[in-house]
């Protein structure tokens, strides 16, 4: 049993278990991926066909300038608008594309975090749900040798020591249990921090006061006693 307590709070404690590790991208990231892949795609292209179109319109420009009865002042102020009037176009679809690629992005880091944070907050309620049943098997069997003193101090056997380390004990148990009861509150509100790493100092700070009061004391007051409940 100590082994598996242990075993759950290192587990719990572990500093990469909660702010490191990144989960499988789903297929609602990898969908909005495919969305910035094509958006950038559908830019190059688009460009591509305004400076088509822009070379083609000063192509003809300077073609029909002659016949037009242009000057070749006049024709080269056109050509010059009709460059600058590509690039223009060509700035305003690379800023407006630019908008929606850091949209898509935006939405990725938050799926990201919104996943992170799902999976750290099943995590915790499956160490929370291993920390309850520890302290639960450590009341049960504090009462199972409470008894068991009873008795033998109803045969006149001197019990006051084991008696004294059953009441440490308990104490320790419930010390671990009200610390218990703070991990999920406090692992709430560093889920909802900025900086959920950091956040989660306090958490593991709780957890350690747990891990204390169960794991050490465990071995100390529960095992030298475990013949009181054969």
């Amino acid at each position: 049993m100590s082994k598996n307590i242990i075993l759950a709070l290192s587990f719990l404690i572990a500093g990469t278990a909660l702010a490191q590790g990144a989960p499988v991208p789903p297929p609602s990231i990898n969908q909005v991926r495919q969305e910035i892949k094509d958006v950038r795609q559908e830019t190059k292209e688009q460009a591509g066909q305004i400076r088509v179109e822009a070379k083609t319109e000063v192509k003809n420009i300077r073609t029909t300038a002659t016949s037009s009865g242009k000057t070749r002042e006049s024709a080269r102020e056109e050509v010059k608008q009709k460059i600058e009037d590509a690039s223009d176009k060509i700035k305003n679809l690379r800023d407006e594309r630019k908008a929606q690629v850091e949209q898509k992005l935006q939405e990725i880091k938050a799926k990201y975090q919104e996943n992170r944070q799902a999976r750290i907050a099943a995590h915790i309620e499956k160490m929370l749900h291993r920390l309850n049943a520890a302290a639960e098997r450590l009341d049960e069997l504090a009462k199972r040798i409470e008894s068991r003193l009873i008795k033998l101090e109803t045969n006149k056997v001197n019990v006051t020591e084991a008696k004294n380390l059953l009441a440490a004990a308990k104490t320790k148990i419930q010390t671990a249990k009200d610390a218990i009861t703070k991990i999920k509150p406090a692992s709430d509100t560093a889920l909802s921090a900025t900086d959920v790493k950091t956040a989660f100092e306090n958490v593991r700070q709780i957890t350690e006061e747990a891990k204390d009061a169960l794991q050490n004391q465990t071995d100390r007051y529960f095992h030298p006693h475990h013949h009181f409940i054969q």
